[in-house]
């Protein structure tokens, strides 16, 4: 089974990041499960870990919710993924297997090594970007759908050159839509602007 984990706690931190930014306030568990379409415990679940690795505060409560501790450009992808994740190799080995031959004697050791290499370059590279520099580039990616709203607009081009025919410049109705945008309409209305905005 894939571990959704790291994926699932940088979204929870990025529309955090994106709630700060706006000066939205706080973010309940129940709005941040309708951004992921998840369950709420599970949401409680990563927010308890990344509130334990001092990233987020949490207030209890019929009005509470959850912000950033700190500034999303002092919180790196590096911090997200500890947190949830912990120092672990990315891969486990083998440590059933009978020592019958120079691979066998030594396939554990070797693979545990390689794993802690793999790890040490993923954390390199999460430690170089941070939660305000993510949501720049989800920002500079555009609004839901964009790609939707260049097609209409050369179908309409087109609907006005001369020699087209109707049928061809006539943009199909049923256009396939983004499933964000699905999402967001089933999302309650404090995370449902923000999914919006960050339909890739």
């Amino acid at each position: 089974m894939v571990d959704v984990r790291f994926a699932s706690a940088l979204q929870l931190m990025l529309m955090l990041a994106l709630a700060e930014r706006e000066g939205a306030g706080l973010l309940s568990s129940s709005e941040l499960a309708g951004g992921l379409v998840t369950n709420p415990s599970l949401i409680r679940k990563l927010l308890a870990s990344l509130a334990a690795a001092g990233l987020i505060v949490t207030t209890m409560g019929v009005k509470g919710g959850s912000r950033l501790q700190r500034p999303a450009r002092e919180i790196t992808l590096r911090d997200v993924y500890l947190a949830v994740l912990g120092e672990r190799g990315l891969f486990a080995g083998r440590s059933d297997l009978p020592h019958r031959c120079v691979v066998t004697s030594n396939m554990e050791v070797m693979f545990e090594e390689l794993s802690h290499e793999l790890e040490a370059a993923t954390l390199k590279v999460l430690a170089g970007r941070t939660l305000a520099g993510e949501l720049d580039e989800l920002e500079r990616r555009g609004g839901p759908c964009s790609h939707h709203k260049k097609k209409g607009a050369k179908a309409k081009a087109a609907a006005r050159a001369p020699g087209v025919s109707r049928e061809r410049a006539t943009l199909r109705r049923s256009r396939p839509r983004c499933s964000a945008s699905k999402t967001a309409r089933r999302a309650p209305d404090g995370v449902s602007d923000m999914l919006q905005r960050t339909c890739p």
